[in-house]
């Protein structure tokens, strides 16, 4: 079993203004390099996958992105969230020539791909929760995040 709140208080949890998904992509990648979550290989294999199948998700009340990469350019296992002070363009997982607005980010750093499926699946728990969803752009810390998450999960 993943519990996302496991994952959260591995990972990271950033307020960040980003203009266009390469930027935010580059922000991500060196910061998560430079702390040994991911391998050097990161940045190019998140935007090689995104550029093959997108990630944007049109969900209540605000869209999301769910960027991920095999584990092979996983140190550890950690969930990354990232609120964005204004959203930025995604192509829809589900239509891609649509491009939608994303406000927040779930990055799943998943090194042991038995789990992958399953952390995808308590995420989407997450989101699709409405209450949770309005909550999260209140949030302003780590800590908040991780008892927002914990709240969700009872």
């Amino acid at each position: 079993m993943i519990n996302i709140s496991k994952l959260l208080e591995c990972g990271k949890v950033y307020i960040q203004d980003c203009k266009t998904q390469e930027e935010l992509y580059n922000f991500l990648a060196k910061e998560l390099s430079d702390e040994g979550y991911v391998k050097d290989s990161f940045l190019h294999a998140l935007k090689t996958r995104e550029a093959q199948f997108p990630t944007g998700i049109v969900a209540n009340p605000y869209n999301i992105a769910l960027p991920h990469v095999d584990s092979e350019h996983v140190n550890k296992n950690a969930l990354i969230i990232t609120i964005l002070d204004d959203p930025i363009a995604f192509h829809r997982m589900d239509k891609l020539n649509e491009i939608i607005e994303v406000k927040v980010v779930f990055m799943l750093l998943i090194e042991n791909l038995e789990f992958h499926m399953q952390a995808i699946s308590n995420v989407t728990k997450l989101w699709m929760d409405k209450d949770f969803m309005d909550a999260v752009l209140t949030v302003c810390s780590k800590e908040e995040m991780i008892e927002l998450v914990k709240k969700s999960e009872d």
